[in-house]
């Protein structure tokens, strides 16, 4: 919350227009045109007023009014706004701290969509409350909460304190249900944040037809697209026949192509086998080669042993001769004898033929399994081929062109099938944009939309804020029982069995002063959104009683204001008020509270003339 603690008016050449005040309550009394109903519209202008309202000739050489505010916490906030009208600006100091050309630009209110900072911002803010949503009509569209729709509520001039409207609604006729949900706001401390409106009449007609329209043009190629099919059977009957034969089909293409599949693996299975058979046929072939040769150099080699055989038989039969190196009979012991003994060669050629022979043999046994290895190989290449030429076969002549042929009549029946589909689906969104065209005409015909019930005034909050104005009555010395209940229809207090309308303007504007210092009281006792401070202008001077007409004044009554005058001493010094009156109070309680007098023309030496300096 916060509290009014300055409010500054400056010019050129002239000398400061101040007033201050203090916690808990101020009284500013004095004659008439001595400024005091002039602070009130100061106040409505720096809380975003689009002008001052009143303008008074000793006003005329000032240009720039500030407003000095202070939070619970003891921050400071000063207020500048022009006199001949524009934006504001907000320093977060005192007004002795101001430094010119500083301080943050706001505006008054905010206007359509803007996010712009604004006085109900930076107060709000400022002063602990929350951004609010509030309901403005029964269709459920929210607007924001600002300070002007408190004001009637914190801000009470001398014309609305008598008038017959509620405290809650004001003057102002335009946004009655806004106020409405901001007094619920105050009470509560809930506010319409997530209430979804309802749309328009003319929205809804015309998003109605809209729709209709766009159901038309939805529905007419799909009407089109239904006449022109042939007349068949029943389209679900079609597709499940269709089912079963598509489902039948993949069967037998799933077999034959498993039976492919199975037979290419067997395929590749003969084709390596093929290949291993003939390349063992060349490895044996080459061997068999190179063992032919073998065999004539083992043939050629004997022949050479049985000529080296005859040789040594017919050697020892040869005549001597002279060594060709010593020209020397070859004797026996002649020195370049060569020996040779031909018992012995003949022996080692019969030996080595021997050898040869075995090998030969060996060779022979070697060659005889390499055919018949041959053989086997060649038999296998032959088989391999053969299971080829026949799986080759089996696939050209009987898989290829069955599975063509299938694949050409599955793919004809899932054209049939996704045809019969799309005919069926065609039948369907006909049936629901029918269906939804009857539903929006039966809609649009009974278009008329049932009163919304919003959520009441909580009524036990509302019980405790009349027992806060029955306090205050009891405080004032209010004659009678101070019976006070809330008038949901007038949004007001009935008060002792009459409403307060039904009273003369004197009695309204004491009922009145009770509604809004009880609210305050409220609301500062169960901390509830409430700027904190109240300025009431002439509580007591319009209140008079002992007529027999009620629309009359009568004698003021002093028990009343006496009371009322004695209140001000208990009054919370948490939260702020100012009450502007042409009577003075009595002289212990003017000591007791913060007391401004402006003595008027007459003023005496010491005594302040008015708001205004002279």
């Amino acid at each position: 919350m916060l509290q009014i603690r300055t409010i500054l008016l400056r010019g050129t050449k002239v000398k400061d227009a101040i007033v201050t005040f203090g916690d808990g309550a101020n009284v500013v009394a004095g004659a008439s045109d001595t400024g005091k109903s002039y602070l009130v519209h100061c106040l409505d202008y720096i809380f975003g007023a689009d002008e001052m309202n009143k303008r008074i000739p000793e006003a005329e050489s000032y240009s720039q009014l500030f407003v000095e505010f202070e939070n619970s916490a003891g921050d400071s906030l000063t207020l500048e706004r022009g006199l001949a009208g524009g934006d504001l600006a907000a320093h977060r100091t005192k007004i002795d701290n101001i430094k010119a050309g500083e301080g943050e630009k706001i505006v008054p209110s905010r206007s359509g969509r803007s996010q712009a900072r604004d006085v109900t911002a930076v107060l709000f803010e400022f002063s602990g409350i929350g951004e609010a949503a509030l309901r403005k009509n029964d269709r459920g569209e929210v607007q924001r909460l600002t300070i002007r729709t408190l004001l009637p509520m914190v801000l009470v001039d001398e014309i609305t304190i008598i008038d017959e409207r509620s405290p809650v609604l004001g003057q102002s006729s335009f946004d009655t249900t806004a106020r409405k949900r901001a007094f619920a706001y105050m009470l509560s401390g809930k506010d319409d944040t997530g209430v979804i409106a309802a749309e328009k009449k003319e929205i809804v007609s015309a998003r109605l037809g809209a729709q209709l329209g766009l159901i038309d043009e939805l529905l007419s190629p799909i009407q089109a697209r239904l006449e022109n099919q042939p007349i068949e059977e029943d389209a679900d009957t079609a597709a499940d026949k269709l089912d079963n034969a598509i489902a039948e089909l993949t069967k037998t293409l799933a077999d034959h192509s498993a039976e492919r599949t199975a037979l290419e693996s067997e395929r590749r299975d003969s084709i390596a086998a093929q290949q291993r058979s003939e390349s063992q046929l060349i490895a044996i072939d080459q061997l068999l080669g190179q063992y032919t040769l073998l065999d004539e150099r083992y043939q050629s080699d004997l022949k050479r042993l049985d000529f080296i055989a005859e040789g040594a038989h017919f050697f020892n039969g040869l005549q001597e001769v002279r060594c060709p190196l010593c020209d020397q009979l070859m004797s026996p012991d002649h020195a370049h004898k060569v020996s040779f003994e031909s018992k012995s060669t003949y022996q080692a050629t019969k030996a080595e033929a021997s050898k040869i022979l075995a090998h030969r043999k060996d060779l022979a046994e070697a060659t005889e399994s390499l055919k018949v290895r041959r053989d086997r190989c060649d038999a296998e290449r032959i088989e391999s081929t053969s299971s080829i030429r026949r799986i080759d076969s089996r696939i050209a002549n009987f898989l290829a062109p069955t599975m063509q042929e299938a694949s050409q009549r599955l793919e004809k029946l899932v054209s049939r099938r996704v045809q019969a589909e799309s005919i069926r689906n065609d039948e369907a969104q006909a049936l629901t944009l029918r269906q939804a065209k009857e539903r929006i005409e039966s809609t649009s015909t009974n278009s008329k939309r049932p009163s919304t019930k919003w959520e009441p005034l909580p009524s036990k909050m509302l019980l405790e804020f009349c027992k806060e104005i029955e306090a205050v009555l009891r405080d004032w010395n209010w004659k009678g029982e101070g019976r006070v209940s809330f008038d949901e229809a007038n949004y007001d207090i009935v008060v002792d069995g009459q409403a307060r309308q039904s009273h003369g303007k004197g009695v309204r504007a004491v009922l009145y002063s009770a509604f809004v210092v009880g609210l305050l009281r409220y609301c500062g006792k169960n901390k509830r959104p409430h700027l904190g401070a109240l300025l009431i202008d002439s509580p007591l001077t319009s209140y008079k009683k002992g007529t027999t007409d009620i629309t009359e004044d009568g004698p003021i009554d002093p028990g009343i204001e006496a009371g009322f005058w004695q209140s001000l001493t208990t009054f919370d010094k948490n939260l702020q008020l100012i009450v502007i009156e042409n009577k003075e109070p009595p002289k212990d309680i003017g000591r007791a509270i913060h007391y401004e007098w402006f003595a008027g023309e007459n003023a005496r030496e010491g005594e302040r003339q008015g708001f205004i300096p002279a």
